[in-house]
């Protein structure tokens, strides 16, 4: 076994993580790397010969942050930094220069791209086919590309870091999408996966490093399975929030009296919003429709929100919704506070999800006589097609305030196509209060 494959195998050993509050550490048996967030960059902090090393990354996720940090202390540990990428040689380089000490000949005589030509004599894997794909010039300056790594970060978990591209063609895809099915995942959810997919094999095709996508040979998903709108009643939503955890009603609340989306909700921070002018404003990097958007704050979300912000301020966040002291990121976890506990709630006939908030408030909206072209600007629609009387003049902002504040949330008992799945909890609680 020469050196290459044992250094690879030292890499591939067991790694344990623990979260705590907005850092994370990572142990690799005696490796260890922490990763902490400072002035909006993800750095990573190690001991070395007695020496205190912190470095920043180009890192926009920490597991690449955790990764980053893995390889530059195992080639400090080495001293061999000639099989280092490019990022990872140029974080070395300004550990070196910053703490004055001499370059390694591994850092001075190896080209920059001494790593990318080694690879053309290994196997591309599905880790660097990611790494290629999300550096693509086309895909760095997308608006799309954190739902690309989203995408991907699912099918890196299924196949494997290390799967060789040139074995994955059509019955390997159709199996990862048949797990995901299996594993509950929504058509539509596939559908983005296998598309962020196909884009990435798209790009090494431009790059010459495949000569094929077989993505395109396989077929989409319907969806129309998933097009359903459930509307929900103000009664039962009250019996919704009196369930869920302290920390998630604040977010349940923006969802339910502004119709803005998890994303948009979840990543909501502090200078977005003016309470002096009961406005919230989205840049088009912040909206799936990527447009600008504002959306107005009804009366009941002022006490909310001031609650909020006091404490990301206090605790030194931009980002307004905590949970444990650190923001809502994850939207497993808004997953888990909404289905689990809607799932409990004794006496309901529907099982909504979390995005029905959004139906339901567009369907009060409505049902209020609010005038179509205010819901299109709140919901995000407006930049869909253009309507008669957007050509006289903007909306502003005081007629949207007015306009949710005469919003009746009481508009009828709750509606859905689908009726609720029974839940032994659910069934135990009611008949116990019969």
């Amino acid at each position: 076994m020469g050196p290459a494959q044992l250094h690879a195998l030292w890499l591939l050993r067991p790694v344990f993580f623990v979260h705590a509050a907005s850092r994370r550490v990572v142990n690799n048996w005696r490796l260890t790397v922490e990763v902490k967030q400072r002035h909006g960059k993800l750095v990573i902090r190690f001991r070395y010969q007695k020496h205190d090393i912190n470095a920043a990354t180009p890192a926009e996720t920490r597991r690449e942050a955790e990764r980053i940090g893995i390889l530059v202390k195992a080639a400090f540990r080495s001293g061999d930094f000639s099989t280092l990428d490019a990022t990872c040689r140029g974080i070395c380089t300004r550990i070196f220069q910053n703490k004055g000490w001499k370059l390694p000949e591994s850092l001075t005589t190896a080209r920059p791209d001494a790593f990318a030509k080694g690879d053309q004599k290994s196997p591309l894997t599905l880790w660097k086919a990611v790494n290629i794909f999300l550096n693509y010039p086309d895909v760095r300056m997308s608006g799309n590309r954190e739902r690309h790594k989203q995408a991907l970060a699912h099918i890196l978990e299924y196949f494997g870091y290390e799967y060789p591209m040139k074995t994955m063609w059509v019955p390997e895809i159709k199996g990862y999408l048949v797990s995901r099915k299996e594993a509950g995942a929504a058509s539509s959810t596939i559908n983005k996966e296998k598309a962020a997919l196909s884009k990435m094999f798209q790009v090494l095709l431009e790059s010459r490093h495949i000569h094929a996508n077989p993505v395109r040979l396989i077929p989409y998903l319907s969806e129309r399975d998933a097009k359903r709108g459930c509307y929900i009643g103000h009664q039962d939503f009250q019996k919704i929030l009196a369930a869920l955890p302290g920390w998630f009603r604040p977010v349940a609340l923006m969802a339910y009296y502004t119709g803005m989306r998890r994303g948009e909700v979840l990543g909501l921070a502090r200078d977005r919003v003016s309470l002096d002018r009961r406005m919230i404003y989205f840049a088009p990097q912040h909206t799936k429709e990527r447009d600008w958007k504002k959306v107005p704050i009804r009366q009941e979300l002022i006490p909310v929100l001031e609650r909020a912000i006091e404490e990301a301020e206090m605790l030194g966040f931009d980002s307004i919704f905590l949970h444990n002291g650190s923001p809502v990121v994850q939207k497993d976890q808004v997953r888990w506070a909404w289905d689990r506990k809607v799932m409990t709630v004794a006496g309901l006939d529907i099982s909504p999800r979390f995005h029905d908030l959004r139906h339901t408030f567009k369907a009060n909206a409505r049902r209020s006589g609010m005038n179509p072209d205010y819901i299109s600007m709140i919901m995000g629609h407006a930049g869909r097609a253009k309507t008669v009387s957007e050509g006289y003049g903007p909306i502003s902002e005081a007629e949207l305030v007015k306009a949710i504040d005469q919003i009746m949330f009481e508009n009828g008992p709750s509606d859905s196509p689908i009726p609720r799945k029974k839940n032994p909890v659910a069934a135990t609680t009611g008949a116990r209060q019969r």
